[in-house]
């Protein structure tokens, strides 16, 4: 398992737990890991301050000695203590700041569930998760871009688990858990879109009918295909070059369960 890969002795709750809510063997953990010290901008600093401090020592001794006014460097020791001033707020600010917990995230054959150091222990199995939504995006400043990656899990009674980027190997964690929820999930929304149901997904919804929003709606038979495209969620319709309806791939709920369901009514209109 590559997402457990370095982490922390697991807590024995997580074993536990999973066995009392029969969620199978585990397929994938992840941990937050702890905040480093900004060490990269904070020690230039501290060595220019330290330098500027030397130098200023040095002259004022000087200046003591040849002239008995130390202070003529008096600006010089004003300039080193600003960078030394900022290494210290730094150093503060990081010793006292509050420790967020521990927490454990893992998903199973059956579900997932999340544990907290000196907390509760919280596990659903994929029947009792309402949607589970990735939100990746791609971050540019003009001359370097990193993308941001967070992963959501709901459960029908409300709960969310929250997992980002301070979690050590979130994005493989994501793609297992996401790969297997959707598994699951097919076939329990296939059989409600059967029984005449209409099921939401974020903005949109689908039944047997056709896809839409709201009241903005067109048949099966008029959609040409769904597809991902540069981060959004293109519905074309037959014979319209612009996409019908456009919506953010990031944050879009279930968007494998979507895009297999949505396949799968859209190939049966067109037979």
């Amino acid at each position: 398992m590559a997402s457990e890969r370095g982490t922390a002795r697991v807590p024995d709750a997580l074993r536990v737990v999973a066995r009392e809510h029969g969620l199978g063997a585990r397929k994938g953990l992840v941990q937050n890991e702890p905040k480093r010290f900004p060490w990269g901008g904070v020690l230039p600093v501290g060595v220019l301050g330290a330098f500027l401090g030397w130098l200023a020592l040095s002259y004022a001794i000087e200046d003591q000695r040849e002239q008995g006014a130390w202070y003529y460097s008096l600006p010089l020791l004003v300039l080193a203590a600003i960078p030394l001033g900022f290494v210290g707020y730094v150093l503060f600010a990081w010793l006292f700041r509050p420790r967020p917990p521990q927490i454990w995230v893992a998903w199973y054959e059956h579900g997932a569930l999340w544990h907290v150091d000196r907390g509760g222990t919280s596990a659903y199995t994929w029947d009792e998760i309402a949607s589970v939504t990735r939100q990746d995006v791609k971050v540019t400043n003009g001359v370097t871009s990193a993308t941001t990656h967070r992963l959501t899990v709901t459960s029908e009674d409300g709960a969310e688990i929250v997992v980002g980027d301070e979690f050590s190997g979130i994005v493989p964690f994501a793609e297992g858990l996401v790969d297997a929820f959707s598994r699951a999930r097919v076939p329990r929304d296939a059989a409600r879109l059967e029984a005449g149901e209409r099921i939401g997904f974020g903005a949109v919804d689908i039944d047997v009918s056709g896809v839409g929003q709201g009241s903005r709606r067109i048949g099966w038979r008029e959609v040409e295909r769904i597809e991902v495209k540069q981060g959004r969620v293109e519905i074309r319709r037959r014979g319209e070059r612009k996409p019908w309806m456009t919506l953010a791939a990031p944050g879009f709920p279930d968007l494998p369960v979507f895009l297999t369901l949505a396949d799968a009514l859209r190939r049966q209109h067109e037979s």
